[in-house]
Order: structure tokens, then sequence, then C-alpha cells
């Protein structure tokens, strides 16, 4: 797994060393996600916690890119039961950022896109074991890969740091498993609040 998640970063740390001019502003982040399963008949949003942290570069006053690393709960809960699938993920979002208004101002709302990559930590089903198929494979894969995409505001709590607080939809782009006949994919509302400190000058 860590070779997946250092392939998927360094395209992003490669960027840091060209953004000579640019702020970049790092702090960690907590939130919520409320998550389902698609394709599954009775599937229904259930709540699992995210946290992280998270680094901003501003390259000028209108653009950004932000990129978080959090631990995430997702999976799916069903409907008349109390069963549940939990799926625990170190997720890595990558967005482009896009900012309203200008830098002196105290409230600055915005909107985000990009990739995001996911990579399993755990399935465990409502009880706690681990969810296998009958042979004893894993019925998930290892790595998910969707889309986020959404809006936020950024408030000034104190000199060039920030309140973070974003809203964002999550979707996967590959099936979740091996199944040929379903295509089984993450579904997530995310909120989340981070704070920012800049780093050097």
């Amino acid at each position: 797994m860590l070779k997946y998640i250092i392939s998927y970063l360094l395209p992003a740390l490669a960027i840091i060393p060209t953004m000579k001019a640019q702020t970049l502003s790092i702090g960690p982040i907590a939130g919520i996600n409320y998550s389902k399963i698609s394709n599954i008949t009775n599937a229904e949003y259930q709540t699992g916690l995210a946290a992280g942290a998270f680094a901003n570069y501003s390259i000028n006053e209108k653009f950004g890119l932000g990129i978080k690393a959090l631990f995430s709960q997702l999976g799916t809960g069903y409907e008349n039961s109390e069963g549940k699938t939990r799926l625990n993920y170190i997720q890595l979002p990558l967005t482009a950022v896009y900012y309203f208004g200008s830098v002196g101002n105290k409230i600055r709302p915005k909107v985000f896109l990009g990739p995001y990559a996911g990579f399993l930590l755990s399935a465990k089903d409502g009880d706690g074991n681990d969810i296998i198929n009958a042979n004893g494979t894993d019925v998930f894969k290892k790595l998910d890969v969707g889309v986020l995409g959404g809006l936020g505001i950024n408030l000034i709590v104190a000199d060039r740091t920030w309140l973070n607080i974003d809203l964002g939809y999550a979707t996967s782009m590959v099936n979740l498993t091996d199944n040929a006949t379903e295509n089984y994919k993450n579904n997530a509302l995310q909120v989340g609040v981070g704070l920012s400190f800049p780093v050097g000058n």
C-alpha cells in the first residue's frame, strides 16, 4: 500500500519547489462523513469520522491548490437494520481552489474540485468482523479513486491564520469490488473544519 500512496503524492510534492512566490499554509482538520455505497438496494447513509492534516498553496489572489491527508470512515448503513459496512481509509484529496473576494477580506468564500485516492485500511461489519469472501480473500479493493467537489469559506481568526470550513461531495470513479455484475461506489457528503497557519514569510 505504501508504494501506491507514494506514487500518488509524488506529482503533488513535485509542485512545491516551483512555488517560490506563493503562500503555503498547513494545519489540522477534522470532520464528519455522511456516506453510503451505491447499488445496494437497502443502503442508507451512515455517519463516520474524518481527521488529519491539510496544506493550501496560494498561487495568486484567486487560485490555489489544496491537499489533505485524512483518516476517513466511509461505508454504508442498511434500512431497518442495525448492520453496517465500515470502510476505513487513508484518503488523499488534491483539489484546485478558486477564492472569491480579495486577500484582505476577513471572509473568503471558495469552490474546489479535484481527484482523490483512498487506501483501504480495513473493512468491518456492524459486529467488528472483517468482511471477506468465503475463500478468505478481501471483498473490497485496497484502492479507491474518485472525484471531490464542494464549497466553503475561510475566516481570518488571527494574523495570517484562517479557520477553514468545507462542505464537499465525493464519489468513487471505480468499482470497490471485483464483482463483474454490480458497480459498487463510495458516495459521501463531507464536512470539515480546519485551522491553517502560514509557513515561511
